[in-house]
């Protein structure tokens, strides 16, 4: 819908006709595919657009708590812009503000535009008329210079929110820029308990704890670096950590074999040491499972 909506507001010169754009290829769940690339942007952005419209306790219940939920309404976000175009004004409980003018609406109408533009290639691909290979968005890329920005330029010290929170979270999901993500979270985390806060208010805490089931040594030195900072402020993931081993990621890492590719390695063998004992404090089954031979 919000690709039809799209085609009918912006007629494109390449002759893009709305049946075209039903045919997009790929599949919503395979992010590196045109279709699920696109989906993943308007998820990005539609939650980015709730977390600096709504108050955050309204957010977390309807964007973080049910999956099922989130996606009603961000389709509620999408009906906000869609429906206003033609005198409608939809309503829903908890009363949403309007978010029809947002300026990330903008980002998504580039990132439709540049996926349509090679439309006509991809469908020719697809039917084996020529060779094409699909170019990929650069929407994640550009928010995270964004954010790095905010990070360089001041913004961070004032404590101001950064709107790209919720998209750095989103390129999380992507190998491709996982890394750079991270490192550039880890700087946010480290400006204090407000930034560690906020970055668990709008859901970073199922990312990280996911991470740690990744064996990618480049991964290891800021995984370390941001689960300290995290516990330095809240204890309660004990559990969680509990659930699949994942303190042994950082126990591992104190073996002095483990070989972290990096050079301060007595440094974040520290920091393992820290999360390690804030895993075990008033925690006797993280206790347990530690003393055990």
């Amino acid at each position: 819908m919000a690709v039809r909506f799209f085609i009918l507001q912006n007629p494109l010169p390449t002759g893009i006709t709305l049946q075209d754009a039903a045919n997009i290829p790929g599949r919503v769940s395979e992010r590196r595919t045109p279709i699920g690339e696109l989906n993943w942007i308007f998820t990005a952005i539609t939650d980015t657009i709730a977390w600096n419209s709504l108050s955050k306790p309204l957010f977390k219940k309807l964007f973080r708590q049910d999956l099922m939920v989130a996606a009603l309404f961000r389709n509620f976000l999408l009906a906000q812009r869609i429906m206003r175009v033609y005198h409608c004004h939809p309503q829903c409980y908890p009363e949403i503000p309007e978010t029809h003018d947002h300026p990330l609406w903008k980002s998504w109408d580039l990132a439709v535009e540049m996926i349509l533009a090679q439309l006509p290639n991809l469908i020719a691909a697809e039917r084996g008329e020529k060779q094409y290979e699909y170019q990929h968005s650069n929407f994640f890329a550009e928010q995270l210079t964004a954010f790095e920005v905010y990070l360089d330029q001041g913004g961070a010290m004032e404590q101001r929110v950064p709107e790209q929170l919720p998209i750095v979270l989103q390129v999380l999901l992507s190998q491709v820029h996982r890394l750079r993500a991270l490192i550039l979270l880890s700087k946010f985390l480290d400006l204090g308990p407000w930034a560690v806060n906020l970055a668990l208010s709008i859901g970073i805490f199922p990312y990280v704890l996911k991470l740690l089931q990744s064996q990618a040594m480049e991964l290891k030195p800021v995984m370390v670096f941001i689960w300290a900072r995290i516990l330095a402020v809240d204890q309660s993931c004990q559990t969680d950590l509990l659930k699949d081993n994942g303190y042994t990621y950082f126990i591992s890492i104190l073996n002095p074999n483990s070989g972290i590719p990096i050079g301060n390695q007595s440094e974040h063998r520290a920091m393992c040491a820290f999360i390690v004992a804030m895993f075990c404090k008033d925690f006797h089954q993280g206790q347990v499972v530690l003393t055990e031979p």
